[in-house]
């Protein structure tokens, strides 16, 4: 790791940068001149944006994947100045739990701030290295008072506000990323759709104060049996669905049913009635062979669909069960 650490300052915070253009460039250049930070690593898919040729000259670290920068990279702040959507970027921040990940407003007010100081620096004969350290004081506040406020608004905009689960919107950002890392690595990825069997009636005798009951109770169960690389959520009203990457047909499966059993032996009507659970799974597969040179093109509706049918299988084969299916593809 290359590292361009200046003395003289307390609390260093090394800093890795995804964007290499306009904000990516003034953040590179105006955070160099700042004692306590260290710039690990510049990250754009253009290996020429400007930030990129820049960090080469000063031998810092360079990147046009996001993933490997991070993973090669310790870092205190990650800055995303990049364009993406507000979805992709919650979805970067939830994979970095130790990681302040800074993006959105807050990155450009950042990146604005340090422009604007480079420009006032240009007509003045100090050296600005005082001026440096207080923007810089500015900044860490900036991000310490209005960043689990940003992270707050957020998490009311991705989730479903009963169960707490993620909303279908970022479930489909998702499920799109994940397909994209299929393509380039190879690995299986499954998506589970449950349904909770006979729910309307449940909503027609008890009302739907206990129907909400029971569909939180079920997130619970749902949300602790994902893992952290999974995304559990909430599609609409009684239907949840699990994206689960590195996982293949046999392992969904085992998932599935252990999710399918603990949900019998939990769920209860007032009247002490079982509460089940139908679930179909559909798992995508890319032949090991495949050429990167040509990617093979799959809307995540397809798969959608699949586990759909697999789910109404499982309903007309008698519900509380499972039924998995395959999609695979490969290419000539």
């Amino acid at each position: 790791m290359a590292d361009n650490r200046q003395d003289g300052g307390l609390n260093p915070i090394d800093i890795g940068i995804i964007g290499g253009g306009k904000g990516g460039t003034a953040l590179l250049q105006a955070l160099k001149d700042i004692p306590q930070v260290t710039i690990v690593g510049v990250c754009d898919i253009d290996p020429q944006a400007p930030a990129i040729l820049i960090a080469r000259e000063m031998g810092i670290d360079t990147y046009t994947d996001s993933g490997q920068l991070i993973l090669e990279q310790p870092m205190n702040w990650l800055i995303n100045v990049t364009h993406k959507s507000t979805t992709q970027r919650h979805i970067l921040s939830r994979e970095l739990s130790d990681v302040t990940v800074i993006d959105g407003h807050i990155a450009e007010l950042i990146w604005h701030l340090l422009l604007d100081l480079q420009e006032s620096l240009k007509d003045s004969n100090a050296d600005g290295s005082s001026l440096y350290e207080l923007v810089w004081t500015v900044i860490q506040r900036i991000v310490n008072i209005a960043q689990p406020v940003h992270r707050e608004l957020e998490h009311i905009a991705f989730h479903d506000p009963l169960t707490g689960l993620y909303s279908r919107h970022m479930l489909r950002q998702f499920i799109e990323r994940e397909i994209s890392h299929v393509y380039r690595n190879g690995q299986p990825l499954s998506l589970a759709i449950l349904d909770i069997d006979h729910f309307k009636e449940v909503n027609d005798q008890f009302g739907h104060d206990v129907g909400d009951q029971i569909l939180k109770q079920l997130a619970e169960l749902f949300k602790n049996s994902c893992r952290s690389t999974d995304l559990a959520s909430r599609y609409g009203g009684e239907e949840f669905i699990a994206v689960l990457p590195n996982t293949n047909q046999n392992a969904s499966l085992i998932w599935a049913e252990r999710m399918r059993e603990r949900a019998e032996e939990a769920l209860r009507t007032p009247d002490e009635r079982k509460v089940t659970i139908s679930i179909g799974v559909a798992t995508l597969l890319i032949n090991a062979d495949l050429s990167n040179d040509t990617p093979v093109q799959i809307a995540s509706d397809q798969l959608f669909k699949k586990a759909d049918n697999a789910l109404y299988e499982a309903k007309d084969a008698g519900r509380n069960r499972v039924v998995t299916s395959e999609i695979s593809i490969t290419q000539e």
